[in-house]
């Protein structure tokens, strides 16, 4: 498979022979731009610090949509706004209050991360803690009647284990080859995963959470496998009717709990949460461009993007705060200097990624073809390409095609100007799970880019994802990236080919 995907890299390349048309003083331009004017730290501050956390539906994802829509308002953006992309049944979830402490045998405070659209505690919860043991659905059973107005702890996923490799890392010369040197394949939606079982148990994590939601208990802990993970809860809540307030700790604190229990103390806790719903929340995007100045060309889109929420506990730095700062600073570049592009150059930031991909599904089934009936819509013919960057804070280090060989060598001319920066990849391969992927199913060309790992197991949806894991010399070379190609594609003579 490795030789026949060599074949074909260098098939295409020959039957894209031509070389494009780029012009250096342009990229000159942007590069000094962005020396002599980045406004990346500015950025950062007004969506990471100032608007804060921005879970979909939530208050911080409202100040999001208007300090998004303020900023390009600032740097002159053409028509920027905030457009409806789907409704929300689950509606706004706020945290008001969150405290943990275990009280016996000793007193020691635990960090809680509420799970989003869960309940609160409706005041201080006062119990004793139990841990959930059964191994199967008989001794599951045996504990009916015994876990009301508990505070429960849940199994563990998983061991604790050091690592003794960095925490952080960057892309070498042969971790970006082995990106290359991939089997060509189509990306799949996603499965859904079945519930893998209890270690030592019959039983899956989500029989015994079902089971322990209909006994009613004050609260239910979840042991996060890191550092308090405020994971969102995916289960389909209305199948389980009311949900309890429910907690994500950290491993150590429920390993400490678990270990007292199961030998033989008695643990209590004290657990105050307080959460706020709203039920009138909707999905929206925020969108502006620089308008095209080709008469024949102008109407088509070059479209540039990443998403705005973020999970609830931080404001998302990495995952896609980096994302947004990078995407709006090379709009901003593109303003400054002047430039007319031939076509339309737009922004998208995306509401409901994190929940499902739903602002770019939105806007694609709006816009641009309906998943179902593949009916085209206006923009089917009009969007040249899309750009996507929402892979971590790390710094751009080359693209994948998307299985599209064609794009293969018009990237590989485009990147030629920042060879010397370490952007030197075009790999193949099909990546997903973003917002991409709903242009790439519409047959939009649409792509990701390759970016340095740094820490993305480590703060990616969870606490610690701030805009001190930002390193932003990275994020000045990724908005003079995403200038570059933007203004290219906007100025080919052709649209960017479609698989």
């Amino acid at each position: 498979m490795r030789s026949l995907l060599i074949v074909l890299m260098i098939g295409a390349s020959s039957v894209m022979a031509q070389n494009e048309k780029i012009d250096l003083s342009v990229a000159q331009k942007i590069k000094q731009e962005e020396q002599q004017n980045s406004d990346i730290e500015r950025l950062s501050y007004r969506l990471l610090d100032y608007a804060g956390p921005r879970l979909t539906g939530s208050d911080g994802m409202e100040r999001g949509y208007r300090v998004a829509k303020e900023m390009m308002e600032e740097y002159k953006l053409s028509n920027p706004r905030i457009e409806f992309a789907r409704d929300w049944p689950r509606g706004g979830w706020d945290i008001q209050k969150a405290y943990a402490a275990m009280t016996v045998p000793y007193y020691i405070p635990i960090f809680p991360a509420p799970v989003a659209w869960t309940n609160g505690t409706n005041g201080p919860a006062k119990s004793e803690v139990v841990l959930i043991t059964a191994k199967d659905q008989q001794e599951l059973q045996a504990l009916k009647g015994t876990l009301k107005d508990k505070i429960v702890l849940m199994p563990s996923v998983m061991e604790y284990q050091i690592s003794f490799e960095p925490m952080a890392r960057r892309h070498t010369e042969e971790s970006l080859k082995q990106t290359v040197e991939y089997p060509i394949t189509k990306v799949r939606p996603r499965q859904r995963r079945a519930a893998p079982p209890v270690e030592g148990s019959e039983l899956t994590y989500a029989e015994i959470l079902h089971f322990v939601y209909k006994e009613e208990p004050a609260v239910i802990i979840h042991e996060s496998g890191s550092y308090s993970v405020p994971g969102l809860n995916f289960h389909k809540l209305e199948e389980v009717g009311p949900v309890p307030c429910e907690l994500n700790i950290s491993c150590e604190n429920h390993g400490l709990m678990e270990r007292l229990i199961r030998n033989g103390e008695k643990v209590e806790m004290e657990v105050d949460i307080a959460v706020k719903f709203e039920s009138d929340r909707k999905i929206y995007n925020v969108i502006a461009e620089i308008p095209g100045t080709d008469p024949k060309l102008k109407d088509q889109l070059v479209i540039i993007g990443g998403h705005l929420d973020c999970y609830h506990m931080s404001p998302g730095a990495g995952d896609d705060g980096a994302g947004f700062i990078a995407m709006l600073e090379a709009m901003r570049i593109l303003k400054a200097i002047g430039v007319q592009p031939r076509r339309t150059i737009r922004v998208a930031f995306w509401g409901g990624e994190e929940v499902g991909l739903h602002g770019s599904s939105g806007y694609v089934e709006q816009f641009v073809q309906d998943p179902k009936t593949l009916e085209k819509k206006k923009e089917y013919d009009k969007i040249s390409v899309y750009f996507n960057s929402d892979y971590g804070p790390g710094k751009f280090r080359g693209i994948f095609t998307q299985d599209n060989l064609m794009a293969h060598p018009i990237f590989t001319d485009w990147m030629q100007p920042f060879l010397d920066t370490g952007f030197t990849t075009v790999s193949n391969r099909s990546v997903g799970s973003t917002d991409h992927i709903p242009f790439d199913n519409a047959g939009i060309p649409a792509f990701q880019f390759i970016q340095d790992p740094m820490e993305w197991g480590r703060h990616s949806h969870r606490t610690q994802d701030f805009s001190d894991r930002l390193v932003l010399d990275d994020i000045r070379h990724n908005a003079v990236i995403v200038a570059w190609f933007a203004y290219n594609a906007a100025m080919r003579d052709e649209m960017m080919p479609r698989k």
